[in-house]
Formats: structure tokens, sequence, C-alpha cells
């Protein structure tokens, strides 16, 4: 009865934290809605209640009155930020000052121990908000410009006649541009959130969960060049459109399973060499 009663003012705290941002879990969902990339939010967020539930036992009150205060007041200054940002509609910087208010108020309730227990699922959070787009630019465009690079290269291997300018790839009768879609973002934001999941629930220690993420970023690049370079490769062989429509759908479909798999097999090497350490 004791234990529930502690949990009245918390409770209290985060329905009415969840109501006074409820603009901004708003702007979130649609933006989750709207964009591919961040599509796999809506199985993400039950997985990151679901993580904080399982440690619900390990976060303890704190106890020191100077947190309290450094609390609030980084409280106050984001909520101001906040209210600034809503004002001129900077989306970006709305959903940014929303998590460190969020941070501000587990700071006021649970000690430094606690809040690194939870840097897992927080970390999960923040990269569940969208690029900004003027970043988001600065990063397709460089990524278009090295799959349309390799892709040709890769194709003068199969003795494909094309013709790259910039991001653009020619053939002798049809032309294909690597646009912003095609640049691998959607596959490497998705990738690099399932390896943090799959890590966290299949390793053990830091090391190999850390390797996972980091392989993850050139195994959905790579597969995104495979994508490019079929699309290509149908055309010139049997005169196939696969740029658009269902076929489309489908191949990006296949290319995600492909990154799966690949993804899955370095988990299972890594989670071998994790027993044989234990073992030796």
């Amino acid at each position: 009865m004791q234990d529930r009663k502690s949990l009245i003012l918390p409770g209290l705290v985060f329905g009415l934290f969840a109501v006074a941002y409820f603009p901004s879990w708003q702007i979130l969902f649609n933006q989750w809605s709207e964009l591919e990339e961040y599509s796999h939010a809506f199985l993400t967020v039950p997985i990151i209640g679901y993580i904080v539930w399982l440690k619900r036992k390990e976060l303890q009150k704190q106890q020191s009155n100077w947190q309290q205060i450094v609390a609030m007041v980084i409280l106050t200054f984001s909520t101001l930020c906040y209210l600034v940002a809503s004002k001129f509609h900077f989306l970006s910087a709305i959903n940014l000052f929303m998590v460190i208010s969020m941070l501000a108020v587990l700071l006021y309730f649970l000690d430094l121990n606690s809040l690194l227990k939870l840097a897992f699922p927080l970390l999960l959070v923040i990269m569940l908000i969208p690029i900004p787009n003027q970043f988001y630019a600065k990063i397709t465009v460089p990524l278009q410009l090295k799959v349309s690079q390799l892709s040709s290269f890769l194709m003068h291997l199969f003795n494909v006649p094309i013709l790259r300018e910039g991001n653009v790839l020619h053939l002798p009768n049809k032309t294909f541009e690597v646009i912003g879609a095609c640049s691998g973002m959607r596959y490497i934001i998705s990738i690099a959130t399932l390896s943090l999941l799959l890590g966290y629930f299949t390793l053990t220690t830091n090391t190999c969960k850390i390797i996972l993420a980091i392989f993850s970023i050139p195994i959905a690049f790579l597969v995104n060049i495979i994508r490019v370079m079929s699309m290509v490769l149908v055309y010139h062989y049997f005169l196939v459109d696969w740029t658009t429509g269902t076929a489309h759908t489908f191949m990006g479909v296949v290319i995600f399973g492909i990154a799966l798999i690949a993804l899955f097999f370095l988990q299972r090497i890594l989670e071998f060499w994790e027993k044989r350490q234990t073992k030796n």
C-alpha cells in the first residue's frame, strides 16, 4: 500500500506532462505516420514501455535536494524554449525540448544511478525524433552520390552500358535518378534501431552490442546498393520497370528482409563469440 501511495505523485506529474506536451506528441505521431523511415516508431514505443516496466523495481527515488533544484532549473528552461519553438512552429526544436523536459522530470524523481539504467530506452526515444530537414539533406545528398558511384562501378562489372552523371544513371533507353528516398537513410534509421533492440535482448556484453549497432549501418547501405542495382539490371536485361508501383514496394520489402537476415547472421556470430568467451 505504501509503495502505491509513493507512486501517486510521480503518476500525477507524468500525467500532467503528457497533457501539457500533447501538441508535441501529436506532431511526432503525424511525422511517424508520414515518414517511412520512422514508421517503426509505432512498434518501438511499446517496446520502450516494456523495457521501462522490466526495470521498474531497480529504479530508486532520489534523495538529493540539489538534484531537484537542478531538475527544476532544466525543466523551467526547456519549457520556456518549448513555448518559443511552438510559437514559431520549429518542429524539431519542439520535439527536442519535450525530451529535455522529460529528462528533467526523471531527474527530479530518480537518482542518477536509476537514470543510467534508463539510458537505453531514453536513447531509443531520442532516435525516434525525426532528423531536422536541413541536416537530413546534408546526410542524404552525399549518400545519394555514393550509392550512384558504387552502383555504377559494380554494374560495369556486369558489362552494363551505363553512364553516370552525379546521382543520375543513364542506360541507352532509360534514365534512373537516385533520389533522396533511394539514399539508404530509410534503411539505415530502421536497421540501426532494430540492431539496438536485437543487441539489447540477445547479447550480454556492451562490446558486442556496439559492434552490432555499428555494422548495421554498412549493412543497410549495402542492401540499398543492391536495391538500386536490381532495378537497373532488371530493366536492362528484361525491360521491366521496378521503379514504381507494387513491384517497387515489393522490392523494398525483399531488400529490407535481406538486411534483416544479414543483421541476424551477425548477431548469431556475436552471440556464439560471447558463449566461447564465457566458457574460456
